[in-house]
């Protein structure tokens, strides 16, 4: 296998295709960085009907700091996303808290379908976080917010874009720990 095919092999596999479809509600995944790309992106998302609510979770990442789903909360809030159709949760310090802590500030909602928001390069552990941790969910699709100076497909030549797909060589790691499970995508579709 060369090179390019070799590149294009790892990013479909921590960046795969999945088919949006409008949903009640969105999890974004918090974040600090490229939060006026996420903000943008989520905004776009909600014009375009794909979510009516959302629920953004992130803890506090650094001393003396906002919470990320408090920085991102603001942003939307300043943006003209209405605060009652948001859920904050401000906990979360890792993708499977983002998961637990959402589900249970939703415990009352009947969430069995949603759209994730996150990074591009992390929308395969996204997913598999949720089937695992909320079995309730069955139907998924994730939007990949691209914040990097380059396209998904050269995700080699940005530092910081090579280095957060490389690091999702944890997931064989997390599935050996049971905190997520793998999933299969037909067509654009979770299943």
């Amino acid at each position: 296998m060369n090179k390019y095919a070799k590149r294009k092999q790892i990013i479909s596999y921590v960046s795969p295709h999945v088919a949006l479809f409008p949903t009640k509600y969105a999890l974004v995944f918090g974040t600090r960085h490229g939060v006026s790309a996420f903000v943008q992106d989520i905004l776009s998302l909600y014009c375009e009907g794909y979510f009516k609510s959302l629920i953004i979770s992130g803890g506090i990442t650094r001393q003396d700091a906002p919470s990320e789903a408090g920085t991102i909360f603001q942003a939307l809030v300043k943006r003209g996303i209405s605060e009652d159709s948001i859920i904050l949760e401000d906990e979360a310090a890792n993708t499977g808290e983002n998961v637990l802590f959402s589900r249970a500030k939703a415990r009352d909602l009947d969430i069995t379908e949603i759209l994730l928001i996150g990074k591009i390069s992390s929308k395969r552990r996204y997913i598999m976080t949720v089937r695992k941790q909320w079995p309730e969910i069955r139907r998924i699709c994730c939007y990949g917010v691209n914040y990097f100076s380059c396209a998904e497909e050269y995700w080699w030549k940005d530092r910081e874009f090579r280095k957060r797909v490389i690091s999702e060589s944890k997931i064989r790691s997390y599935i050996e720990k049971e905190f997520i499970s793998e999933i299969s995508i037909i067509d654009g579709v979770v299943v």
